[in-house]
Formats: structure tokens, sequence, C-alpha cells
């Protein structure tokens, strides 16, 4: 008892077939090609990205151009590679900012070292297998 119905056609009348007057699970099955072809055309819109609002305010970055995160603090990176900010950067002081940013500095600096020291290692040791 296959229904030889693409499956975007199919999942399109899915809502439509869930909304029936109790006629049972498999009621909506039956309807006609030309009923779920109607169904397509019913479908809303995808929906568009807004105008823009033409403020100035909104930095503007063409390819191969950087920005700078600096306001949102360090960035630092854990003993596994992996990488975090610190929640309350917003709260410190200036001079909590630039000690926290010497010493995670420092700390990120060596932590890269010891990660690409470690892969160099498992590097070496699958080329020797």
């Amino acid at each position: 008892m296959a229904n030889n119905v693409p499956a975007a056609e199919a999942l399109a009348t899915i809502g439509d077939n869930n909304n029936t007057s109790g006629a049972g699970a498999g009621a909506g099955a039956a309807s006609s090609s030309s009923d779920m072809h109607m169904n397509n055309n019913n479908k809303a819109a995808i929906p568009q990205l807004p105008e823009s609002s033409g403020e100035k305010n909104i930095p503007v970055l063409k390819l191969g151009e950087t920005m700078k995160f600096e306001h949102l603090g360090p960035v630092i990176i854990n003993a596994d590679g992996t990488t975090r900010r610190i929640d309350n950067w917003d709260e410190m002081t200036e001079h909590e900012r630039e000690v926290t940013w010497r010493r995670i500095s420092k700390r990120n600096q060596e932590r890269i070292e010891a990660l690409k020291r470690e892969q160099k290692a498992e590097q070496g040791g699958d080329e020797k297998k």
C-alpha cells in the first residue's frame, strides 16, 4: 500500500491531515495529487531579512579584514586546547583587567607551546608505527 508521493509533498500534507475531523490516522493519505499540489501553493513564504536600518554605529567587516573584540576580554586557552572567556570581565576594574590580561597572555603562550609539543609527540609516535 505504498503511496508514490515525493517526500516533500508528503511532509507538506502532514499538517492538513492532522486537522481532519476524526476520520482516522491514515485518512488523509488517500487525498489526490491535485490536493497535494494545492497544499504546496499555500505554503508560507520564506522569511526575509529586514532592510538595513542605515545606522552608522554598526561595524562593517569586509573579506580579509579582522575585527578585535578586546572589550570582551582575553580568550583563555584551557589545558585541553578549548577556549573560554572571563565571565565577570565587565565588572573588573581597569587595574584588574591589566593584570589579568598579562597573566592570561603568559599562561596562554605556555599552554599553546605545551599543546604543540604534545601534538608533535603524537605525530611522531604515529609515524613510527
